[in-house]
């Protein structure tokens, strides 16, 4: 299955002008936000993709609600292609009062995926979420007018990507009866984790390289979207980024061979590029080019579904945007960061 760049491109743009869309102002110097995508929560059964992922995304959720963060839930919340909203509410109910503590604080904000396109139905949204979300209206995207000490840098625009996509978007209906009644079954008797198209990672890097390239159209805007289930930071995966890393590490290394901390940082740097490179690609050896010729426009949350129990997302907060995975490498319900750049310098770049 191919891509239809152009249908990508004027359904990315219909959502970002959309007045649905709200723009709002997010204050390098005070905002504190978190954006994760694609939980997909089940009902608790063999195709559950998100029942792994409960306890490092309830963690994250305790820490984010403490430090003052806004909640910003990038679509597919809820596995609705799959199941039915009720038996999702009842499986997951304390998951949803947890995040409801955000929305009471006025600390929490949602945009639809694909797999849970019933909440674009405010009557839907009432009967199921209002528990949890009185009142809370559910958008296809939404803006964020981004200021340092209040000089306008440029716009934040967030989008769970599905949109313009033959699978997802166009034919949707068809796509969720076969997922519902073909795949949820299979799912269900071999007890495979797995959420499409996490294991396709050749649709997954064309996908995010058009969403990468309808960003670089804009004009001071930077995307974040989800959906692809595939973590992007500024414009390239977690391991294009250690393979840039890994080049500064062996240039500190040439200017100081005998230095045993460039010896270790370069060692160790290099483990978590092969870590990263087996999980990430699937043991295919596909790499990505590394140069740095990107505009630094389009990142990607990754997703809360990942077979490993793993959960990956965004933290905006201290001027920086940051590439988070819960738990950290010694499974410790910490926040790994993965990646880390100053949203202004994005914004300077783009």
């Amino acid at each position: 299955m191919k891509y239809n760049e152009k249908d990508i491109f004027r359904r990315l743009q219909e959502v970002f002008d959309d007045e649905a869309a709200r723009e709002q102002v997010l204050d390098l110097a005070t905002g504190r936000y978190v954006v994760f995508s694609d939980q997909h929560k089940g009902q608790r059964d063999g195709a559950d993709d998100f029942w792994l992922c409960e306890r490092a995304y309830l963690a994250a959720l305790g820490y984010y609600l403490e430090a003052g963060y806004t909640l910003l839930a990038l679509g597919d919340v809820e596995e609705l292609w799959e199941c039915r909203p009720k038996k999702v509410i009842k499986a997951y109910r304390y998951v949803l009062e947890v995040e409801g503590e955000f929305y009471r604080g006025d600390r929490y904000a949602r945009v639809s995926g694909n797999h849970d396109d019933e909440w674009e139905s405010a009557a839907s949204v009432e009967k199921y979420l209002g528990d949890f979300f009185p009142g809370i209206t559910v958008r296809q995207g939404a803006r964020y007018k981004v200021t340092d000490g209040g000089e306008a840098l440029g716009v934040l625009f967030l989008a769970h990507g599905h949109q313009g996509t033959t699978f997802s978007d166009r034919n949707k209906a068809i796509a969720k009866f076969f997922v519902r009644n073909v795949w949820r079954p299979i799912q269900r008797l071999f007890n495979i984790r797995s959420t499409t198209p996490a294991k396709d990672f050749v649709l997954r890097e064309e996908h995010d390289r058009i969403m990468y390239r309808w960003a670089a159209s804009q004009s001071k805007v930077v995307m974040i979207s989800g959906h692809t289930h595939r973590p992007v930071f500024m414009s390239a995966t977690h391991h294009a980024q250690l393979e840039r890393q890994l080049v500064q590490a062996r240039k500190r290394l040439a200017a100081s061979p005998q230095s045993r901390e460039a010896i270790e940082s370069l060692a160790a740097l290099r483990a978590e590029l092969e870590w990263v490179k087996a999980q990430d690609l699937g043991g295919s050896g596909r790499t990505e080019a590394a140069d740095g010729s990107e505009k630094p426009c389009y990142f990607n949350t990754g997703c809360c579904s990942f077979s490993d129990g793993d959960v990956t997302g965004l933290e905006i907060a201290e001027g920086e945007i940051r590439l988070v995975r819960w738990p950290d490498d010694e499974g410790r319900p910490v926040a790994e960061v993965l990646a880390r750049a100053s949203l202004k310098d994005v914004f300077a770049k783009v």
